[in-house]
């Protein structure tokens, strides 16, 4: 990690409660491990309100986090992780909580599209184009899941990339 990108995740975390720094320097930390490169985003009045991690090569956005007093009163993590077949029932619940509509799975180029399993019990599809997921809040216990499809999501498009 460059001293750069470090300052980056240590701003972001000075705001944050001493538990969720806990929980977001290890995702943090592992985002610039796969080689994604915090970027801050500031508001039209240069004040800073969130940090992304973006790939270059790739183009692609793999989290990002809102500062608290911002958007809400706390902080906002969201991800993309389109790329994994199977996630535990948190995953499927933040996909049902997203309030995004359901497509109908009839993408004639469909780039990605994240499956979960609906309110009523059935399979439900949703586009995953441009798409993160809001996760927070959760806990320690999902930060092991969490890498794991953080990694998984970056082996999809690194292989998608490989292949144009």
């Amino acid at each position: 990690m460059t001293k750069i990108q470090k300052e980056k995740i240590e701003n972001l975390l000075t705001v944050l409660s001493v538990y969720e720094r806990i929980i977001y320097r290890e995702i943090f930390e592992y985002a610039v491990e796969l080689g994604y490169a915090p970027s801050m985003i500031k508001n039209a009045h240069g004040v800073f309100i969130s940090l992304a991690f973006s790939k270059s090569k790739l183009g692609k956005r793999l989290i990002k986090i809102n500062l608290p007093g911002i958007y809400s009163t706390e902080a906002e993590f969201m991800m993309q992780f389109y790329a994994a077949t199977e996630y535990s029932d948190f995953f499927h619940e933040k996909l049902r909580q997203d309030g995004k509509a359901a497509c109908k799975n009839q993408c004639e180029n469909c780039a990605g599209k994240y499956t979960y399993i609906s309110a009523n019990g059935g399979i439900a599809f949703r586009c995953a184009i441009h798409s993160l997921i809001k996760l927070s809040p959760f806990g320690a216990e999902h930060i092991n899941e969490i890498k794991n499809l953080m990694r998984v999501q970056d082996e999809l498009w690194l292989e998608q990339r490989h292949i144009e």
